[in-house]
């Protein structure tokens, strides 16, 4: 009965600890793709960018919001900055903070 209840403990405890972290993999989607701008199309791999070595969601999605919110529910055309500075300052200074990753135009770019 004392090994059934220990257990019964290690699976609630890790339920706590996995299942956070699940729901937040699941909601995150593989890639993100921005078709617009006359440079054209970038993709980025949330993938990537998840893996605890690279980065720390609340790297990119910095206002700590529960669940996390889109780049562009905030950085509209109207608002201070855009999602297009949004996207270039973050993306490429932490590219060249981190010394690897694309910093040029065409490296994100694809026509």
């Amino acid at each position: 009965m004392k090994k059934f209840v220990m257990a019964l403990f290690v699976c609630a405890v890790a339920s706590l600890v996995f299942f956070p972290a699940y729901l937040l993999a699941d909601q995150t989607p593989p890639e993100s793709v921005t078709e617009e701008g006359s440079f054209g199309t970038v993709t980025f791999s949330h993938k990537t960018h998840s893996d605890p070595s690279n980065a720390a969601c609340k790297d990119c999605h910095h206002m700590g919001e529960a669940p996390v919110q889109k780049c562009e529910s905030c950085h509209t055309a109207d608002s201070k900055v855009t999602r297009k500075d949004a996207y270039h300052k973050k993306c490429i200074d932490c590219h060249k903070d981190k010394g690897k990753g694309p910093t040029g135009c065409m490296d994100c770019h694809k026509k």
